[in-house]
């Protein structure tokens, strides 16, 4: 699911009619203190007491044009192609306060848990439940219903519209007459009034967005800097380990680069499997080192001295000594593992001085 706003500044009324004034600070600290490694916030129908099930999990808080959103995570198909429908249009927050029993994160504002509120769950098997622990009182963690005025207003006025349109309007004076829905549209008006809280100044609003927009930068240009290390690191190891490889003549020079790549490719996940009675665990990048070590070696790229170099030099001119050296070279990597062909000898033992 993509960013859905779940609160804003302002002074609101909690369900157990507590009215509390949240400025943009406090959302800020509300969206900055949120953890998921320290406590996430389910996605619930409602606002559940005790257990109910999660149908998703909020995986990050964020500030935007004055608005708190929740990215969501994990979220349950059923219950989001349900939200697509439109059926969960209204979404409200339950919040630790800094002094609430409980709160994961003393001291500062802590999203509990996201209530969407609408038509009844959606029949779904298998989800876990999720425990709630009682915080009542004075302090307690608090919940913000969505006002319901605008949605009654719109109601009725729609249905007035649909009483003219079937019976005329003077039936629906009768029914539904004009001045009871002036009347709750000045009531409405009223309580948005009296809920609103004198947003800062465009001026305030730039200088704390750009302040936000700053932190995220940075945090970002950090962890693109340390994941860079981190391939670099990787890729320095690689190449040594290919490099052994290669001076203990088990892979050709050639083929170092293709080596370091595909290990530069896998992934970190461990693999599992058995492996006659032991069952193995491993990483994918160890165990292509395993296999590529036990290899045998057919190629002897190891610098040798001028003395070493002159002793195994065989005379290009002597056939007989050619077809011997060859025959001895093709025995002894046949005793290592390595079937190699007559003419792949006489190249090897052949081969120019420089």
């Amino acid at each position: 699911m993509a960013l859905i706003p779940v609160f804003k500044p302002g002074t609101h009324t909690a369900i157990d009619g507590r009215k509390i004034t949240f400025t943009l600070e406090n959302c800020i600290d509300l969206a900055e203190s949120y953890d998921p490694n320290l406590s996430e916030a389910p996605a619930v129908i409602g606002h559940p007491k005790l257990t109910a099930p999660a149908y998703g999990w909020a995986k990050t808080f964020q500030i935007k044009d004055g608005l708190v959103y929740a990215e969501l995570d994990q979220v349950n198909p059923e219950f989001a192609e349900a939200f697509n429908s439109g059926a969960y249009k209204k979404r409200s927050l339950s919040i630790y306060l800094p002094e609430s029993p409980g709160n994961p994160k003393p001291g500062h504002y802590y999203a509990r848990h996201i209530g969407f509120l609408g038509a009844a769950a959606p029949a779904i098997k298998g989800l876990p439940d999720v425990s709630f622990a009682e915080s009542n009182g004075e302090h307690g963690a608090i919940e913000f219903a969505m006002p319901f005025n605008d949605d009654f207003l719109l109601m009725f006025s729609n249905l007035r519209e649909y009483l003219i349109e079937k019976d005329g309007i003077e039936k629906a004076d009768q029914l539904l007459p004009k001045w009871q829905l002036e009347y709750l549209a000045e009531q409405v008006a009223q309580n948005r009034k009296e809920n609103e809280m004198p947003q800062p100044n465009n001026i305030d609003f730039a200088e704390q967005q750009a302040k936000i927009d700053a932190k995220n930068a940075d945090l970002a240009a950090r962890e693109q800097a340390l994941l860079e290390k981190e391939q670099n690191n990787k890729r320095a190891e690689f190449a040594a380990f290919a490099d052994g490889l290669v001076k203990d003549g088990k892979l050709m020079p050639i083929h170092k680069t293709t080596v370091v790549e595909v290990f530069m490719s896998l992934g970190n996940e461990p693999i599992s499997f058995a492996e006659g009675d032991t069952t193995v665990n491993s990483s994918p990048a160890d165990l292509i080192k395993k296999v590529l070590s036990e290899r045998p070696t057919f190629m002897d790229f190891s610098e040798k001295s001028a003395a070493e170099d002159d002793e195994n030099t065989v005379d290009i001119q002597d056939p007989k000594a050619i077809a011997e050296a060859a025959a001895q070279y093709q025995k002894e990597q046949a005793d290592k593992g390595n079937n190699i062909s007559i003419s792949q000898a006489v190249t090897h033992v052949t081969k120019a001085k420089k």
